[in-house]
């Protein structure tokens, strides 16, 4: 009877994990195919962290001279994301996630840090990793006092992930040309570093909002849908020559 109820508890785990995974993994999908880099822009907390930082007064920086560095964080996708996984593995055929576990600073300052401080037990299983972690976290930490968003400019492979898909993003900008009057205000306010009028789905674009609040003629604005190529529709527009039959 003990062992009919451990297989059936082991069963129902089983079958609650694979449901978790799937709910996760389709959340991901569609978060991916409406949103893209805005997920940057609204819904993460490190990169809402990395804002507040920026917003302590101290020396600013700007970045548009560090657009190189933009690269780095799609070689951490390449390298730490998808090879090492796939070509370092255990006995299991399992790789570690290299990034969360050697890079990334969010888990220390969400995680490790909040549990050692409440935990004594866990204050004292910290190691070098913790202190390599807690490293990257005071740097990012120093480096958002002078650079709007380092980590996501720089790092972040899902802030990567995100840019390759920015182009096919249901929720993005829009420039209205006959609005327009190249005042180049947009480009100014523009922390990431892009000029909207010339790439509105640029893969640095966290959709923001800036370049819509300092527009003087409201010719930027936010776009629902797919950027799909203008077509001429039927009955709208009459050819150029247009010739008078006799």
């Amino acid at each position: 009877m003990f062992l009919h109820m451990s297989v059936g508890g082991f069963r129902l785990w089983q079958r609650f994990l694979r449901i978790f995974i799937c709910r996760i993994f389709l959340r991901e999908r569609s978060t991916v195919v409406m949103q893209r880099r805005s997920v940057c822009g609204f819904l993460c907390p490190f990169g809402w962290f990395q804002e507040l930082l920026h917003k302590i007064p101290f020396k600013k920086i700007s970045t548009r001279k560090l657009k190189p560095l933009r690269f780095i964080k799609y070689g951490i996708l390449l390298v730490f994301v998808i090879l090492l996984p796939i070509l370092v593995t255990n006995q299991l055929g399992m790789g570690d996630p290299f990034f969360c576990k050697y890079l990334c600073p969010q888990g220390v300052l969400e995680g490790a840090l909040p549990l050692s401080i409440a935990n004594a037990g866990i204050r004292a299983a910290l190691g070098k990793l913790f202190t390599w972690k807690a490293g990257i976290l005071v740097a990012v930490v120093l480096l958002s006092l002078m650079f709007y968003r380092p980590f996501c400019k720089w790092i972040c492979p899902l802030g990567a992930f995100y840019a390759l898909m920015n182009k096919v993003s249901l929720f993005g900008i829009k420039v209205d040309e006959h609005k327009c009057v190249s005042c180049g205000k947009c480009a100014g306010a523009c922390k990431m570093d892009v000029d909207i009028t010339k790439t509105p789905d640029h893969a640095e674009c966290i959709r923001c909002g800036k370049c819509i609040s300092v527009c003087p003629t409201e010719a930027v604005s936010f776009r629902y849908g797919f950027n799909l190529p203008k077509t001429l529709s039927s009955g709208n527009e009459k050819p150029k020559n247009d010739k008078k039959s006799k």
